[in-house]
C-alpha cells in the first residue's frame, strides 16, 4: 500500500457494488461539513487502472462528501491487486446493509484465498465463534438463501444462524418457513433445533452446556451427599455408554444375577 496521493474525482469510477448503496442524506451532510471543517482525515482508497484511471475499494461516503463539496481531487491510496481484493471485501462486510448471506459469501471469499478463522476475526474485529456462525451461513440449501432476501426485515442474522445450523432437512424447512412468517423467535429456533437432534446428540448438547456452566465456578463447593451420588450415577452411565452397553441391558444383568443369587 502507497502514500496518499490527490486523484481527480473525475478519474475515479465508482464499482456497482457501491453505486447501488443508499447513503442517508444526513450523515452525508454531516460528514461533508466535518471535511469542510477539518478536511478529509481519512483517504479513500482506489486500485490503478492505468491510463490515469482508478477504481474505488474504500470510502463511498467519503468520495461522495467530496462531491457534494465540489472538490476536484481527492486523498487517495493506490492499493496492490491483492491488498485491493482483501479491502473491497472487508469495505463490503463493513458496510451498512449488507445482509447477512452477502456477508457469508464475503468471508468465504477470504477463506478461500487462505485466510484462517483467527486471522478473519482480528481482520474484522469479531470473535472466532462469530466467524464460524457467518462461514455456516453458506451450508444452507439454495432455496432459502432464494427467498431469504424477501424475508430478511423479519429474520435476524442470529436467527438464521440457528436455522443454518440445523442438518436434518426437513426440520430445517420448517423452520425456515416459521421464520420467514415471523412466527418464530431464536430462543424458540434454538429450542426447536435442539429438540430434532437424535437423543444422544440431543443429550450431548445438555451435558456441554452443563460442562460450560461448571467450568464458571472458580472453586470446586462442598458437595452433599445426594449431589455426590448423582454425579457418580452420572459418570457411571456415562461410562456404560462409551463402553457401548445399554441401561436396559445392565438392568438385565443386575435383575438376571439376583435371580441367580436367590436360586
Amino acid at each position: 500500500m502507497g502514500d496518499a496521493a490527490c486523484i481527480a474525482v473525475a478519474a475515479i469510477a465508482v464499482p456497482d457494488s457501491h453505486a447501488r448503496r443508499r447513503i442517508d442524506d444526513d450523515g452525508l451532510d454531516s460528514l461533508a461539513r466535518s471535511i469542510e471543517e477539518v478536511g478529509l482525515l481519512q483517504p479513500i482508497m482506489v486500485r490503478p487502472l492505468g491510463n490515469g484511471r482508478y477504481e474505488l475499494l474504500a470510502g463511498a461516503r467519503r468520495l461522495r462528501a467530496m462531491q457534494a463539496l465540489g472538490r476536484a481531487g481527492v486523498p487517495a491510496v493506490p492499493v496492490t491487486n491483492e491488498g485491493a481484493a482483501v479491502l473491497s471485501l472487508v469495505e463490503n462486510m463493513q458496510r451498512q446493509g449488507l445482509d447477512a448471506l452477502e456477508l457469508a459469501e464475503a468471508l468465504q471469499r477470504l477463506v478461500e484465498r487462505g485466510w484462517g478463522r483467527e486471522a478473519l476475526a482480528r481482520l474484522v474485529g469479531r470473535s472466532t465463534s462469530w466467524i464460524g456462525d457467518m462461514l455456516g451461513l453458506n451450508r444452507l440449501p439454495d432455496w432459502i438463501k432464494a427467498e431469504y432476501p424477501q424475508a430478511r426485515r423479519v429474520v435476524s442474522r442470529s436467527l438464521l444462524v440457528e436455522i443454518a445450523r440445523v442438518r436434518d432437512a426437513s426440520a430445517q424447512a420448517e423452520l425456515w418457513r416459521q421464520a420467514a412468517g415471523g412466527a418464530l423467535t431464536v430462543r424458540q429456533a434454538r429450542q426447536l433445533r435442539r429438540e430434532a437432534l437424535p437423543a444422544v446428540p440431543r443429550a450431548l448438547s445438555a451435558v456441554r452446556r452443563c460442562v460450560r456452566q461448571l467450568d464458571r465456578i472458580d472453586t470446586a463447593p462442598a458437595l452433599a451427599e445426594k449431589d455426590r451420588s448423582a454425579l457418580l450415577a452420572l459418570r457411571d452411565r456415562i461410562d456404560m455408554l462409551l463402553a457401548g452397553g445399554s441401561e436396559d441391558g445392565a438392568e438385565s444383568g443386575a435383575e438376571s444375577g439376583a435371580e441367580n443369587g436367590k436360586a
